[in-house]
């Protein structure tokens, strides 16, 4: 799930800039940066998720230092951020908690569960700055898409056909695929994946 969920998500996001101030903050390029905090809206399966397009779910730990709670890293896979639903058109800006960036990490160790901990400079961001930079996302919230179709191709030699056993396992993939997506757009929109 972890790479059709993310190859999806490039449909949308992470090749946005915030206006923070008189700065223009590329907060990708292509993923999310790395120090991005992007908590998921709706866990597929983890209480703490990191967005499946990059970023982390960061702790300050008011002393100048952070700690990386979860990473963008594919596995286990993970949802989608506030920030990626947003650019999806399935929440409004409203609902886009403010978040930060931070920029300059320098190892400082570990924490007692192996957390990565980093030193950074935290710049705050809002919905507001990526609008201020982007422009409003269109269409908006109340006429964007909620319906998608994804097609799932078999490969096999050429003039053999598919076996059984492979059939199966992209019926399991294309089932857990349209669970996925449901459940990480807090079943805002709904995945099909039926042939046309």
């Amino acid at each position: 799930m972890s790479q059709i969920g993310h190859e999806m998500g490039h449909r949308w996001g992470a090749f946005v800039t915030a206006k923070a101030g008189d700065e223009t903050i590329d907060l990708g390029p292509v993923h999310w940066a790395q120090g991005l905090q992007a908590p998921v809206a709706f866990p597929y399966r983890r209480p703490t998720e990191a967005s499946i397009m990059g970023g982390g779910v960061w702790q300050d730990n008011f002393d100048g230092t952070y700690t990386q709670l979860d990473d963008d890293y594919y596995v286990p896979a993970t949802g989608y951020s506030y920030l990626d639903l947003y650019l999806m058109g399935l929440i409004s800006a409203a609902e886009v908690p403010d978040f930060f960036i931070l920029r300059h990490l320098v190892p400082a160790g570990k924490d007692a569960n192996g957390h990565p901990i980093f030193k950074a400079d935290r710049t705050r961001v809002t919905i507001q700055d990526v609008i201020a930079a982007e422009g409003p996302r269109l269409p908006a919230v109340d006429r964007s898409q909620r319906g998608f179709n994804t097609g799932i191709v078999m490969v096999v030699q050429n003039g053999a056909k598919p076996s059984r056993e492979l059939i199966e396992r992209a019926e399991g993939i294309r089932k857990q695929w349209i669970e996925y997506f449901s459940i990480t757009t807090g079943h805002r929109a709904i995945m099909t994946a039926l042939p046309r």
